[in-house]
């Protein structure tokens, strides 16, 4: 299914919850927690630590921070270390696919609640490990990288080549952003991608080698640039600056450097990430779950749309229909300047009732054409012998969820 968010949000509101720390602990009396992520490099993960720190702070959970620089043997021993020392909860993401079954399973038997997003091996939903896997969620890799293109093309006047750098060729959020982009261009028959798009791997130094060759083969010729990431779109920007070749530019994260350019006409635009809102998310759900309430077997499976964010949003009214649209500074302000605009207790069944909770973003059940149109599973992948839960292809459970969280979403901060 594809859900449809409201389209555009002119300003950032909603009350201020939660507060930030450092990650030698909060002074609480919740117990310790964990949350792994690959580094402090950018600003992506920094605005996730932030919503980690806050939503800890909130429910009264020590903080550990642990940066694995993307090393899967690293960030198993973490998990380990972690357990060992009763942490109450674990949150994070796996840098592999295949590492999600590990780490899942390390917190299935130590019956240590957790909750990994955005990367899942395939054929592995949460229920294969155990209840310890809180849940698994992840953008709409699809919908956000359509909306930027469709974007782009739009800024572009309907037509003329633009060039697409992808990120890190096998990964789920690549091949998603791929499909997206691919989706957009089936409505624009008069836009054409310059040469076959080539990998970024999602920095910055890589997307500027591969703009580099698409400048001495294309030069002016190039109307436009899709970034598979915001890294990759300014390492591709800088390029096309430096050869006086001036295009509409959009890319995906909401960095702060990001926002940074859209705030000086550099770049058109740039899909969320939603970093704070993920970590606060997962600290949320694994709150509940400490506290005895047990999602259903649809809400094991989810993703979530996130709004784009624009210099102007009400140029785009009437051209950008899946996700919201915001202002960018507004955005910067909201997410990177003191404390995030989230409610985190609102987030929680336990803390704020079964009638009462609201995720604060647009979330939907993944069922399993959602699965293979989103993390790209493929049937001839199937493991032999393989049996997905039935909930995945159930539609009255799968619309049930749906309609529950289309009930509960009340406020997104953001719009």
């Amino acid at each position: 299914m594809t859900r449809v968010a409201g389209a555009t949000g002119v300003g950032i509101m909603g009350s201020l919850a939660g507060c930030g720390g450092d990650s030698g602990g909060s002074g609480s009396d919740g117990g310790p927690s964990m949350a792994s992520i690959a580094n402090r490099n950018n600003s992506y993960w920094l605005s996730w630590e932030k919503g980690y720190l806050e939503a800890a702070k909130a429910f009264g959970y020590d903080t550990n921070v642990q940066t694995n620089n993307g090393e899967v043997s690293t960030q198993k021993q973490q998990f380990d270390t972690a357990v060992s020392n009763g942490a109450e909860f674990i949150v994070g993401q796996t840098y592999t696919n295949a590492a999600a079954i590990t780490l899942a399973e390390t917190l299935a038997q130590n019956q240590t609640p957790g909750v990994l997003a955005v990367t899942i091996a395939d054929w592995f939903v949460p229920q294969d490990a155990g209840e310890e896997y809180v849940t698994f969620f992840t953008p709409h890799f699809v919908n956000h990288a359509y909306t930027g293109a469709k974007m782009l093309f739009e800024a572009m006047g309907g037509s003329g080549k633009f060039v697409h750098i992808e990120g890190n060729r096998g990964t789920a959020p690549n091949i998603g952003r791929n499909k997206g982009v691919d989706l957009a261009l089936e409505e624009y028959p008069d836009i054409e991608m310059a040469g076959a798009r080539q990998p970024g791997n999602f920095i910055r130094s890589d997307a500027r080698s591969v703009m580099n060759d698409k400048v001495s083969q294309f030069g002016d010729d190039i109307d436009g640039f899709f970034g598979q990431n915001d890294a990759v779109a300014l390492g591709g920007l800088t390029i096309l600056e430096e050869n006086d070749i001036d295009v509409p530019v959009v890319g995906i994260d909401a960095s702060e450097p990001g926002l940074a350019a859209i705030a000086n006409d550099r770049m058109t635009g740039t899909v969320s990430g939603m970093g704070p809102w993920q970590a606060g998310w997962s600290v949320a759900k694994c709150h509940d779950y400490i506290n005895g309430h047990t999602l259903s077997a649809a809400e094991k499976m989810m993703s979530f749309n996130a709004p784009v964010c624009v210099k102007d949003p009400s140029q785009w009214t009437d051209a950008i229909d899946r996700l919201p649209v915001v202002d960018a500074a507004e955005y910067n302000s909201a997410i990177f300047d003191g404390e995030t605009p989230y409610d985190w207790k609102k987030m929680s069944v336990v803390e704020a009732g079964e009638d009462s909770w609201d995720p604060q973003i647009d979330m939907a059940p993944m069922n399993l054409e959602d699965m293979k149109e989103v993390l790209d599973w493929k049937d001839a992948d199937k493991p032999s012998g393989y049996s997905l839960p039935e909930v995945y292809t159930d539609s009255a459970a799968q619309e049930e969820a749906t309609k529950l969280y289309q009930d509960q979403f009340q406020n997104n901060p953001l719009n």
